[in-house]
């Protein structure tokens, strides 16, 4: 009997093994997306936001394209960009990768407001087919696992 109870949970175990990994995955995903707001709240708090301070804060990590877009409307900056989440391997897989796309609107400080704000929001590729990062040729939200 308790040789069934170890199969049984053995068995449950490496039945839910991609989905730890991945879930695992996307929790850096959003990780990373939140450390970029704080990195762009750092870049614009001296006012000013070019695209170079952008740029350092999306390099492109395969197979994440990094940086996609950067629009400016009025003293507001909305950048979208792929971002990678990497997870535990599974099986014969090194680790797991996610990739996501996001955009961050950054409000400068001033225009109403009393410091610099940066809104992040997930885009469901999916249900947003404008969106830059399907624009600029990324796959649909995808894990994809790395040997």
């Amino acid at each position: 009997m308790l040789l069934l109870v170890c199969v049984i949970g053995l068995w449950v175990w490496a039945a839910t093994a991609d989905d730890r990994a991945e879930g695992e995955a996307r929790a850096d995903l959003r990780s990373g997306a939140e450390t970029r707001q704080e990195k762009l709240v750092g870049a614009v708090a001296d006012g000013v936001l070019d695209d170079s301070e952008i740029a350092r804060v999306f390099p492109r990590g395969k197979p994440a394209q990094g940086l996609a877009r950067i629009e400016r409307d009025g003293p507001d900056v909305i950048v979208t960009a792929e971002l990678l989440g990497v997870g535990p391997g599974v099986f014969l897989t090194s680790e797991t990768l996610v990739t996501g796309c996001f955009t961050f609107t950054v409000t400068p400080e001033g225009h109403g407001r009393r410091g610099s704000e940066v809104i992040v929001r997930e885009l469901a590729v999916e249900n947003e087919p404008q969106s830059a990062c399907t624009t600029a040729g990324v796959p649909s939200p995808s894990v994809v696992p790395s040997h």
